[in-house]
């Protein structure tokens, strides 16, 4: 299943989601992206929020989406404004510590697309952790089912995207874990197609088709198992210091109240 020459279609834009205050994570991001899909024939926009960015060989746009803003804008807000700043029908959505390991299946992208664009799939998720079920699989050799109950039916690891599907389920008040826990439970009264590849032929050591482990950035540290042996394997430079690296029996975020937490919740049902 490779494609032919001249058998891509315009219709599919690299959406890199990040801030600016992850600006240190673009050069390894871009650099290992370009080494391991180094003929990437689609566009790239990365989603900043007032800061621009270039990498030799690669077609990368920045959104810029806070310029001329007097206010801080929210997470959500600022991926909502990068979506609608793209004029395909699909993206692939990706994040600036999704940091590459291996080379992209790139023969798969568009026999992907294709069951995206014939109305089998408005959603591919190309890596699925294990607790992400359950799954059925389905007509196409390609695909599975995520289950209309499934936890974590969205999901904000590497997916390919009906552009339309993800904006709709943007709450400005939301950060990214809500939107992946509430907007699970928004998605599970709707018929969107939320599909995985194939888990059989897709998950494990050299058969993913976006090849990273989740994820290079934790609670805004480095995970250093992840990044030291890449970054040193591709002679990266990085001074880890300035992040730090991140202590999973270290209690990194503030939990909200029980109150904030319940007024979270009723915001978020539709």
């Amino acid at each position: 299943m490779h494609l032919q020459a001249g058998s891509v279609k315009p219709d599919l834009t690299i959406f890199v989601n990040t801030s600016d205050n992850f600006e240190d994570c673009w050069d390894p991001f871009f650099k290992l992206f370009k080494h391991f899909w180094n003929d990437c024939p689609y566009p790239i926009v990365l989603n900043t929020e007032t800061k621009d960015y270039h990498f030799d060989g690669l077609n990368i746009s920045c959104s810029k989406v806070s310029v001329g803003e007097s206010r801080k804008l929210s997470w959500s807000e600022c991926l909502a404004r990068g979506l609608d700043s793209i004029n395909t029908p699909y993206i692939l959505y990706l994040q600036e510590d999704y940091f590459l390991e291996a080379p992209v299946r790139r023969e798969f992208i568009e026999p992907l697309l294709e069951e995206m664009r014939d109305n089998i799939a408005d959603v591919i998720r190309l890596l699925e952790l294990d607790t992400a079920g359950p799954w059925t699989p389905s007509s196409s050799q390609l695909l599975w089912i995520v289950d209309q109950k499934a936890k974590y039916r969205l999901s904000l690891q590497a997916s390919l995207w009906r552009k339309s599907v993800l904006r709709s389920q943007i709450r400005f008040h939301e950060n990214p874990w809500q939107l992946e826990s509430y907007g699970s439970s928004r998605s599970r009264r709707l018929k969107e197609k939320v599909c995985c590849v194939n888990r059989d032929e897709f998950i494990g050591q050299g058969k993913e088709v976006f090849p990273y482990k989740p994820t290079g950035v934790v609670a805004g540290q480095w995970e250093r198992h992840i990044v030291e042996p890449l970054f040193e394997l591709h002679g990266i430079a990085m001074d880890f210091s300035k992040r730090g690296f991140h202590d999973k029996n270290q209690r990194t975020r503030k939990r909200r109240s029980f109150f904030l937490r319940v007024i979270d919740r009723i915001r978020s049902i539709y």
